[in-house]
């Protein structure tokens, strides 16, 4: 196929030969001068014989224009060489004419062979040179076409190939570049010089002509021998190249422009139609191999590709063990491997709640912070593809209106952004950099969408484990709940137990309750979760109401929840509880009726959300239950012990008042006796012959008889019927000190110590004044009994002013009330003491319960016992 040629190598070619004709002629010339002046000269000394050099001008017009001009000059020779004999006088005679005659048959057949010996000549340096420079193509083909078959890095084999060809085409440089035909671009691909050559750095822009762009819409090889001085490519680009001329060889496979290459040569050269044919030739060779490299790598980019998506659909599947992040990182690992030219790629998800997207993967930043920058939505190009849902392709970020820049400079100039869906939910993006321009086309936007759409589907799985583990952890957690309630039956612990468990299995930061207080008014907290309620229930801390979220809420008898409490204009910061962010305040009902709050806190960064109101709605229904029940529970208990005190102080009162009527009967028959026996003893007193001793003796008897008598008398004066006149306002203070001065004898002889504690404010009581003062001294007097080796007897009074009644207390350090005693221990005849009745402690039970109060025995921790007795100050009426 005859390749066209440029104008400019045209142009060029006619030059370069004019000057070699002119340098062939001017040697022709010189030697023509030359022979005709120094035959003028030389012809009358040597004579004709001087005519035979005139062939050396005629080998020379033979050699350099062939034969025909050879034979021109042979006979202008002859006719130059009679006309300088005739004009010497020296023309040939009849006997020289013959050996004139055959000098111009020599001459002439020296212009005929040097020109056929010449063309014999350039024949076969012609034909050596094309063997030759044929062998020598077909070694360098071979070479280039064994490289891009074996050589399976692209990068390394395209900079091979551009090696090979600079020595093919004898240049001094060789680029080759990629036509993008998507972009309608062209790309720089490997040259055999230093990477600082513009080559590499110039900016090839969309339309602007090229040398490639030129010799593929020619279709064929161009040649340029003036870089100043051409229309094939623009000045921008050509100008910035060092070198002199080029020829550009298109790289063309059927109907696919693949590229092209690009020859340079320091100097101006002459391009041969040979090598030209051969460039042609290489080129087809070489766009052949290059196609089929290129479906080769596209085969394996496709194969990674499936590959890589059948790694991320694997991932997927297993989302639950590997994690979400793992998996979108595997996903940005995946976007910068497979899209050429990526060299970030970053995910970024959308905060739903704070309407901003923060980062989830990112790869390529030598920063450990790039790629993490939050961005508002229509913030940067990642923020309007969240709001559009449409993917946006910057193919130059200096250049594209769209792109605004954000801060510092960008070190990237190609962008692309696509969002991440799930059907029109929106989750996030995907984005990719290229510090390179125009770096990214509709196939990559397509892969990149595929990347995407991998990403939702990861995000929706991991969004669904969430929720699925959340609400798993929300039932085992309100089954928890529900499972404390339901044994829990004291309110107070109920509630305890509560804000813990809410605390412990929904991770809130802080939970308390408040209960309202009928009297104030106020909500006062009852409970509260870890140090921060111990300490705001021991401060008995109180909310006025309508004050707070917590008044507001009760107030209202709605649910109230806020993110941000301080756009609150009621809320009230708590100092123990600065970092409070999130609040919820839900009221509990039973019936319509609010029986307490419970107030939730939440800190940064969690926050709370309808579904912490759904949850903690259910808590405080169950609550609600719970504490009707335990209401109910206590409401029964106190019944049950109100029932079983009666039923106890019924039996109580039968078993006195049988022991009372045999007392009395008893006490009736002994003082009719007793009298008489006294009577007697005063008749014997009144006798004078009794010896000392028997009157010592009688005195004895005489006194015993009357202790019995008085006790016989306190008997059943305990047992008469009782009048509301009978009691008198009576200081338990004075009782106390009167028994003590009665009985300090008796106590430093057992080594005992007395301590006494009034309370100087103890208020005055209606009494039987006797009968408390019984039950005082049979009291001390069991602590005195109980300690045989010495020791301390404590009693003190006080005033209780909330129950209005007055508290004394007898306390000892012996060895306290056997636990099998202890229970009924206000029991006749109950005793372990080998001298004593057991009636002591029962008389002064029933002394106690007829003034309207009560007594209790118990065993103190430090060894001992503790006996107190409750007497109301209540005016005497009450016992009518």
């Amino acid at each position: 196929m005859k390749v066209p040629i440029s104008k400019d190598a045209t142009i060029t070619g006619m030059k370069s030969n004019f000057r070699s004709h002119l340098v062939k002629w001017g040697l022709v010339f010189g030697l023509t001068l030359l022979y005709a002046f120094g035959a003028f000269f030389l012809m009358p000394i040597f004579g004709p014989v001087i005519t035979a050099f005139s062939i050396f001008p005629i080998a020379a017009v033979s050699w350099y224009f062939g034969t025909v001009w050879g034979i021109i000059a042979s006979l202008t020779a002859i006719g130059f060489n009679l006309l300088l004999a005739a004009n010497t006088g020296d023309f040939p005679g009849a006997p020289n004419q013959k050996y004139f005659l055959l000098g111009s048959i020599l001459l002439t057949f020296a212009g005929i062979s040097m020109g056929v010996l010449k063309k014999k000549y350039d024949e076969y340096l012609h034909t050596n040179a094309q063997l030759r420079s044929r062998e020598n193509f077909l070694a360098l083909l071979n070479n280039m076409t064994r490289s891009i078959i074996i050589e399976q890095n692209f990068d390394r084999m395209m900079q091979t190939l551009a090696k090979d060809l600079t020595t093919l085409l004898e240049a001094d440089s060789c680029y080759i570049t990629r036509w993008d035909s998507l972009k309608e671009q062209v790309f720089p691909v490997a040259a055999n010089v230093s990477p600082e050559n513009p080559f590499f750095k110039v900016e090839y822009l969309k339309g602007e002509k090229n040398l490639t762009t030129s010799a593929l819409n020619a279709g064929h090889i161009l040649i340029v021998e003036d870089t100043l001085n051409t229309e094939l490519s623009s000045p921008r680009i050509i100008q910035k190249f060092p070198e002199k001329s080029f020829i550009s060889i298109p790289l063309i496979y059927g109907e696919h422009k693949l590229g092209a290459v690009i020859a340079g040569f320091n100097q101006s050269h002459q391009f041969t139609t040979e090598k030209i044919e051969q460039a042609e030739q290489a080129s087809n060779q070489i766009a052949l191999a290059l196609w089929n490299a290129q479906q080769e790598m596209e085969l394996q980019r496709n194969l990674r590709e499936a590959k890589a998506i059948s790694d991320i659909a694997l991932a997927l599947s297993e989302t639950e063990r590997i994690g979400l992040d793992n998996v979108l990182q595997l996903i940005v690992v995946s976007a910068k491997e497979l899209i050429s030219n990526t060299e970030q790629a970053v995910i970024h998800l959308l905060d739903d709640k704070e309407q901003i997207l923060t980062y989830g993967a990112v790869i390529g930043f030598d920063d450990p912070d790039g790629g993490k920058k939050k961005m508002r939505l229509g913030e940067g190009i990642a923020g309007q593809v969240i709001l559009s849902g449409e993917t946006i392709n910057i193919s130059d970020v200096k250049t594209d209106p769209r792109f605004i820049k954000l801060g510092a400079e960008p070190t990237y100039r190609s962008l692309m952004v696509t969002p991440v869906l799930s059907g029109k939910q929106r989750l996030g993006t995907i984005s990719i950099q290229s510090s390179l321009p125009f770096a990214f086309d509709t196939n990559d936007i397509k892969l990149l969408t595929q990347l995407g759409t991998q990403a939702s589907i990861a995000i929706e799985n991991a969004h669904l484990l969430q929720s699925t583990q959340q609400a798993l952890k929300e039932s085992n957690a309100l089954y928890r709940v529900n499972q404390g309630l339901v044994t829990s039956l004291d309110p107070d612990e109920l509630l305890q137990d509560t804000v813990e468990l809410l605390q412990k299995n929904f991770d809130y930061h802080y939970v308390q309750i408040y209960v309202a207080d009928p009297e104030s008014g106020d909500f006062v907290m009852r409970a509260g979760s870890g140090k921060i309620g111990a300490q705001l229930k021991a401060r008995e801390h109180r909310i006025a109401a309508g004050e707070g979220i917590v008044g507001y809420t009760a107030e209202t008898g709605s649910s109230f929840f806020t993110n941000n409490v301080d756009d609150v204009a009621s809320f009230t910061r708590n100092p123990l509880l600065p970092d409070t962010k999130s609040e919820l305040a839900i009221p509990v009902k039973a019936n319509g009726t609010i029986l307490g709050l419970l107030d939730i806190h939440q800190v940064p960064p969690k926050y709370l959300s309808q579904r912490d109101i759904q949850l903690v709605s259910a808590v405080a229904d169950q609550l609600a239950v719970a504490l009707q029940k335990a209401d109910l529970y206590e409401t029964l208990q106190i019944s049950l012990q109100q029932e079983k005190a009666i039923r106890d102080q019924l039996v109580q009162n039968e078993r006195l008042a049988v022991m009372g009527r045999l007392l009395a009967t008893v006490s009736h028959e002994l003082n009719n006796p007793l009298q008489a026996i006294q009577n007697a003893l005063f008749l014997l007193k009144e006798e004078t012959n009794f010896s000392t001793q028997g009157k010592q003796d009688l005195e004895i008897v005489l006194a015993e008889s009357e202790r019995m008598a008085s006790m016989i008398e306190r008997l059943r004066a305990t047992y008469r019927p009782i009048q509301v006149e009978d009691f008198i306002q009576t200081q338990i203070n004075n009782i106390i000190e009167d028994v003590y001065a009665l009985i300090s004898t008796h106590l430093r002889h057992n080594q005992i110590t007395f301590e006494f504690h009034p309370d100087p404010s103890l208020p005055s009581i209606p009494a039987l004044a006797d009968q408390i003062r019984q039950v005082v001294l049979n009291l001390l007097m069991n602590a005195v009994e109980s300690m045989t080796t010495g020791g301390k007897l404590t009693v003190g009074t006080s005033f209780l002013h909330d129950t209005n009644e007055i508290l004394f207390t007898v306390s000892d350090t012996g060895k306290g009330i056997a636990p099998d005693l202890l229970p009924n221990i206000f029991e006749a005849f109950v005793t372990n003491k080998q001298r004593g009745t057991g009636l002591g402690l029962t008389i002064s039970y029933d002394i106690v319960m007829k003034h309207n109060g009560h007594i209790t025995a118990e065993n103190c921790s430090t060894g001992g016992a503790m006996f107190s007795v409750w007497l109301p100050t209540y005016n005497g009426e009450i016992f009518k």
